[in-house]
Formats: structure tokens, C-alpha cells, sequence
């Protein structure tokens, strides 16, 4: 088994089983070490579901004269808690003590992969990561950013389901059938919902049809919230030559923001009537 089918594996499990039954358990040790946080590092976090508008939001972001750089989706925060988690992950008997979650590895493991393309101790005051399942993670990375924010990108939930489905995206295991996304969808609400509860003050909701019908009004309350100065020529990133895009929103990117589209998948809105007993949000 090559290494990177093994992490799969783990990461999977992790995902799928364990993080939803133990999301809010996480016993941190070591944390009361501050030298060792990112203390002066206010990195901002895209999260939410894909097709939810977080590639436009990224490229608004670091089209500002801030100069921000973006890590895309790095996964280096799943691969940090994978990494100290990985001999645990596979028993089949998950035990509280799993969770013991050793700060100050974290952190190390973390810097290094950061680091690998930009000395963020030193150089970086914000970054973005666009790892868009770190809405798992918050505590977790707030453990050793204490001044991160988070942009929550979300769109109409069954726009969602139709537009992860026809996407194809083949790192996404949970994306290749109807019931696996409306699964992932309903845990994600759960999960979503209890850190918006928790950390009121640093997460951000950005409706993807709100951004592309108020864009100038929605973009400066995005800048505002992350403590950054807004300028006009954060709407022209389509404009931008080094505009580095490797998401299945490369095409559309490169255009202007148009507004939301309410019935392009509404045709398909029928394949959920058999789920709403279920999952009443789809109604």
C-alpha cells in the first residue's frame, strides 16, 4: 500500500466515521506554551462545499493591493491532524484518548508544509487556505492560530448537490452518487452550524447569490471582516495574468462576476423528492 492510497484511507475514515461523532471532543495538551502560536499570523480560511463560490471568493481576496498569497487547497491542516492521528484512525474501536491532540506537534508539522512556499513566521501577516473541509477542523486550527477568521462560502443547498454531482471530482470519494453528497450535506449543516454557535465573531457567511448580485457591497464586508483594505480591482481579478487556478471553476474565473443563475439546476429538483422525508432542509 503506497503511502498516499494509506492517508487516503485514513483521511476517509476520519471524515466520514470518526470527526462526526467526535468533532467537539478534542482534548488539546500542550496549549498553554503560547510562544510556540502563530500569534501574529491572522490567516483567513475559505470553507464550506465545493461550487459554493470559494475560487471567486479566493481570487477577490488576492487581487487586493494587500499582496495576499494563497495556499489553494493545501490540505496541510488535514494533513496535520491525519499525521499525529494516523495509528488511531484505523482501529476499529475508537477510544476517547484519540483525541488527545498534541498542540505543539501540530504546529511544527503545519509550519513545515507552509513553509515549503513561504516562511509565514517571518514574512506573512494573512494567508489563505481554501481547504474547504476545514470547517472540521476549526478548533483544531485555532488551537495554533488563535487570530484566524473563516469565510463560509454556501450557495442554495440543492444548487450544491446538483453542482458537486455534475462536477466529477475525482479526489472527492462522497461526491460520485446523490446519497453520499446529501449525506456529507447533512453532517456539514450539523457540524457548521455547532462553530458558528461557538465562534460567532470569526466566521463569516458569503452567499454565493448575494456576492454576484451586491459584488461591490458583498466583497467590501468580506475585506471589512478580515481586518483589510478594500479596493475597485479586487472585481477585476479576471483581469490578473498570474491568476493560478486549478479548480473546476478555472473557466468561469476568468470571466466577469455575473449574476446567479436561480434555475439552472431547477429542472433537476425532482431526483430529491425520495430523500425529504429524510432530510427535511431538501424541501
Amino acid at each position: 500500500m503506497t503511502l498516499k492510497k494509506n492517508y487516503n484511507l485514513q483521511s476517509q475514515k476520519y471524515y466520514s466515521k470518526v470527526i462526526l461523532d467526535h468533532y467537539n471532543q478534542s482534548n488539546f495538551i500542550e496549549n498553554e506554551k503560547k510562544d510556540h502560536l502563530f500569534k501574529d499570523i491572522s490567516p483567513i480560511f475559505i470553507i464550506g462545499l465545493p461550487r459554493s463560490g470559494s475560487t471567486l471568493v479566493e481570487a477577490i481576496i488576492t487581487s487586493s493591493e494587500n499582496n495576499i498569497p494563497s495556499f489553494g487547497e493545501s490540505a496541510f491542516i488535514n494533513m496535520g491532524v491525519i499525521n499525529q492521528l494516523s495509528s488511531k484512525i484505523l482501529l476499529n474501536d475508537e477510544k476517547q484518548e484519540i483525541f488527545n491532540f498534541k498542540v505543539n506537534e501540530f504546529k511544527n508539522f503545519v509550519n513545515k508544509k507552509y513553509s515549503q512556499f513561504s516562511l509565514i513566521e517571518k514574512d506573512v501577516n494573512y494567508f489563505v487556505d481554501k481547504s474547504l473541509e476545514n470547517f472540521f477542523n476549526i478548533d483544531f486550527i485555532l488551537s495554533i492560530f488563535p487570530k484566524a477568521k473563516f469565510l463560509h462560502c454556501h450557495r442554495n443547498l440543492k444548487d450544491s448537490i446538483i453542482g458537486i454531482y455534475q462536477s466529477l471530482l475525482p479526489d472527492l470519494s462522497w461526491t460520485h452518487s446523490i446519497q453520499n453528497i446529501i449525506t456529507y450535506i447533512d453532517n456539514y449543516r450539523k457540524i457548521i452550524k455547532y462553530f458558528k454557535k461557538k465562534y460567532p465573531n470569526i466566521i463569516h457567511d458569503v452567499s454565493l447569490e448575494n456576492l454576484t448580485q451586491n459584488k461591490e457591497k458583498i466583497s467590501k464586508e468580506i475585506f471589512n471582516f478580515c481586518g483589510l483594505r478594500w479596493d475597485t480591482n479586487v472585481l477585476e481579478f479576471y483581469k490578473r495574468d498570474d491568476l493560478d487556478i486549478r479548480t473546476s471553476s478555472n473557466i468561469q474565473i476568468r470571466n466577469k462576476i455575473t449574476s446567479y443563475n436561480t434555475d439552472k439546476y431547477s429542472k433537476y429538483y425532482n431526483l430529491f423528492k425520495d430523500y425529504q422525508d429524510k432530510y427535511p432542509w431538501l424541501k
